[in-house]
């Protein structure tokens, strides 16, 4: 429990644990964004440079379909 000193005297403060739920789901999202948008970035390059096209359209709509998924962490961040 977080405590501050008031008038020379510790007091207890209550803490809300939804913020800190929500700062942390916010954080594991946004970590798993970043990983899932940088595999399939990585990917989308090695099917350009092995001229694939029909793994590059599909991870291409992969890669479209994430920042669906994950398009309420922009009004967040």
């Amino acid at each position: 429990m977080y405590e501050k000193y008031n008038d020379m005297a510790l007091v207890s403060q209550p803490y809300d644990l939804a913020d800190y739920k929500q700062a942390a789901q916010f954080i594991i999202e946004q970590a798993l964004f970043r990983y899932e948008r940088d595999r399939l970035m990585r990917d989308i390059d090695q099917s350009l440079e092995q001229r694939d096209e029909a793994l590059f359209l599909t991870l291409s709509a992969r890669y479209n379909e994430l920042l669906q998924r994950y398009r309420h962490l922009e009004d967040l961040a």
